[in-house]
């Protein structure tokens, strides 16, 4: 014997949640002593894993760097070349770092967006999602 399936009306199905009842929610939370302290564990955590995944595409990012073949790279020979080198390479490195950033903020910005094209910067939403609301929100 089966369950009858409810087909879901327009009316019936569930709306994501704008920035602004985010917002609402947050702030509700941080006036309640008791949610205030949930709210920051659960800040950290989010900010932990915004962290952990900013600093998987940072790895994924060096790991394709370093798939470049060896005639493509410099072969320093002297000190001085040697600090060039290493400056290129700390360059690189921020460069990486802020792909890196830059391709999750967008996206988080991005992720209940189902029209945005990183490519093209009209798509973009400033608004941002649940989750950036909450990492944007303080404790003051």
């Amino acid at each position: 014997m089966s369950l009858p399936v409810k087909e879901m009306s327009t009316r019936d199905q569930v709306l994501p949640m704008t920035h602004d009842e985010a917002l609402q929610i947050i702030e509700r939370a941080r006036k309640d002593k008791f949610l205030a302290q949930d709210l920051e564990q659960l800040r950290d955590k989010c900010c932990l894993f915004v962290s952990d995944v900013m600093r998987e595409v940072n790895q994924a990012l060096a790991e394709k760097d370093k798939r470049t073949p060896a005639l493509l790279r410099s072969k320093p020979s002297d000190a001085v070349s040697l600090r060039g080198a290493a400056r290129e390479r700390e360059s690189a490195a921020k460069q990486r770092r802020e792909l890196a950033e830059a391709m999750v903020i967008g996206a988080l910005c991005n992720s209940d967006n189902p029209n945005w094209n990183p490519l093209d910067p009209a798509t973009h939403n400033s608004r941002g999602s649940l989750l950036l609301a909450l990492l944007k929100t303080s404790l003051d």
